[in-house]
């Protein structure tokens, strides 16, 4: 992956790192010196990758670890709506390559029941970085403003599965399509991708469009799954549907519970 070259196609700041701890960090520091929306970090090996949740996974050389920023035109509590956003642009790279791709909630792209693409969406308001839960979880009654949204998205491309030690199922793009994959080409796609999707979010109706085709890919609504939550109690239940703000609609029976965060795990099709 050649920086000048990638930079070139996109028409927007690229920076490509052969080993770096993470390109999250990377992309804080470009926003803070004012760097355009679309900006892209891509690296080929991570040595300090963090999740969701904060846990630490292996990103070996022959993936697409990239972070990228965007500053899009919508209010602070809008924010939400990127991950589903990026959720269905990761899924169509996958497809683009004829691999069926899924979204699994919160932040999961699947093949075949096993993970081949991550995402973490990360915004800043007012200075203050909010990773994995709803702005107003956070800001409790508040109003702050929307500095910018890091989306960052790892896609294993080219490497072994095993190589990743992760705690579930993995695959990767070279495993589905038999043979290695262009990487500039994966990034290109991405990139392109995340700025459509990202504005089409930005209206009422366009959201709506987005979650339609999420929902169209999703394979956990309609599922039994229990969810969970830090420092809260389990939820189990069908999952119904997805709100505006990234909650899963649980029905319990009861009850149906507006899950925000947490560990998803599907039990069985209802």
């Amino acid at each position: 992956m050649d920086t000048d070259r990638l930079t070139d196609r996109l028409g927007v700041p690229v920076e490509v790192h052969g080993r770096i701890p993470n390109t999250t960090d990377r992309i804080r520091r470009l926003a803070r010196d004012d760097a355009p929306h679309g900006t892209t970090v891509v690296a080929d090996e991570l040595t300090a990758a963090r999740g969701r949740t904060g846990s630490a996974w292996s990103a070996p050389s022959g993936g697409v670890w990239t972070s990228t920023l965007l500053r899009p035109d919508f209010d602070a509590d809008h924010v939400g709506r990127l991950t589903f956003a990026a959720g269905v642009a990761v899924a169509d790279v996958v497809s683009s390559f004829g691999v069926n791709a899924e979204l699994k909630w919160p932040n999961d792209v699947l093949v075949g029941g096993k993970k081949i693409a991550g995402i973490l969406t990360e915004s800043v308001h007012d200075g203050v970085p909010v990773a994995g839960k709803p702005v107003d979880e956070v800001f409790p009654g508040g109003e702050p403003g929307l500095d910018y949204v890091t989306l960052g998205i790892g896609i294993n491309a080219n490497v072994d599965p095993a190589d990743l030690n992760l705690d579930r199922p993995a695959t990767a793009l070279r495993a589905e399509t038999g043979g290695d994959v262009d990487r500039e080409t994966v990034v290109v796609r991405l990139n392109e991708g995340l700025r459509e999707r990202c504005a089409q979010v930005e209206t009422a109706d366009g959201f709506s469009h987005l979650l339609d085709d999420w929902r169209e890919r999703s394979v956990t609504l309609g599922q039994r799954v229990v969810v969970h939550r830090r420092g809260q109690a389990v939820v189990e239940g069908v999952a119904r549907d997805v709100t505006e703000t990234g909650a899963l609609v649980v029905d319990t029976g009861e009850e149906r519970i507006e899950v925000t965060e947490g560990e998803c795990r599907q039990l069985r099709r209802e």
